[in-house]
C-alpha cells in the first residue's frame, strides 16, 4: 500500500490528494485567517496563494503528500492534512499541516481524519509516525498523548511564523505497537461520537 493511493476514507471523512481545484474551497474557508497562527514564513511570501502554491510544488517533488478532507455526511469541506518527511527506507512518516473548520472541531471529523491517516501509514508498513506541533498548542498535544503518542522533546525557536513571532516545535511520536493501539482507540472514539 502507498501513502498516496486513492480511496483513503472511512464512514466520517474522505481524504483526496490536494489539487489545484481545492484552492477555491480552502480559500473560501476560515483557513486564511487561521493560517497566521500556525504557518511558518516562506520565501515566496506570507499570503494564501503563496502557501497553496508551495503545497502543490512540494507535492510535485514528493516531499509532502497533502490531502483535502471532505465530510462524508454532507460533502462539506472539512480541512486539510498532510504526510511529511516520508522515509520508506526507515519506515517513518510525519503527519502535520492539519486544519479543520472551527465548527468541525470537537466532532468526529478530526478523530476520523487522524484514524484514516494513522491507519494508512500503518498499512504502508510505517513503524514510526511523528507529529510536529507548535509547542504552544497544548490542546493538540494532549489529544495525541491520550492516543499514546510520546512527547520526545521541544525544538526551541524552531521557526518564524507568518505573524512574525517565533515558535517552539514539540515532537511527538507513535512507534511499533503504539500505532495499532492508537488506531483502536481512534476507532472507539469515532464509534462513541457517532452514537452521541
Amino acid at each position: 500500500m502507498r501513502l498516496d493511493e486513492p480511496g483513503l476514507h472511512n464512514d466520517v471523512v474522505r481524504l483526496d490528494l490536494l489539487e489545484e481545484s481545492d484552492r477555491a474551497r480552502l480559500g473560501g474557508s476560515g483557513a486564511i485567517s487561521a493560517m497566521w497562527e500556525w504557518l511558518p514564513v516562506i520565501p515566496s511570501g506570507t499570503n494564501f496563494h503563496a502557501y497553496f502554491d508551495l503545497m502543490l510544488a512540494m507535492k510535485a517533488k514528493g516531499s509532502i503528500i497533502p490531502f483535502s478532507i471532505t465530510r462524508q455526511a454532507d460533502g462539506a469541506f472539512a480541512g486539510v492534512i498532510a504526510y511529511l518527511d516520508v522515509s520508506r527506507t526507515h519506515r517513518r512518516v510525519g503527519i502535520g499541516y492539519v486544519w479543520h473548520p472551527p465548527e468541525m472541531r470537537g466532532t468526529a471529523v478530526p478523530v476520523a481524519t487522524q484514524m484514516a491517516m494513522i491507519g494508512r501509514a500503518f498499512g504502508a508498513r510505517m513503524r514510526r509516525i511523528e507529529f510536529p506541533i507548535a509547542a504552544a498548542n497544548e490542546r493538540a498535544i494532549s489529544s495525541l498523548e491520550r492516543l499514546g503518542a510520546r512527547r520526545e522533546g521541544v525544538l526551541r525557536r524552531y521557526m518564524r511564523l507568518a505573524d512574525g513571532s517565533w515558535a517552539d516545535l514539540a515532537i511527538l511520536s507513535l512507534v511499533d505497537s503504539e500505532i495499532r493501539v492508537a488506531i483502536d482507540l481512534l476507532k472507539d472514539r469515532v464509534a462513541e461520537m457517532q452514537l452521541a
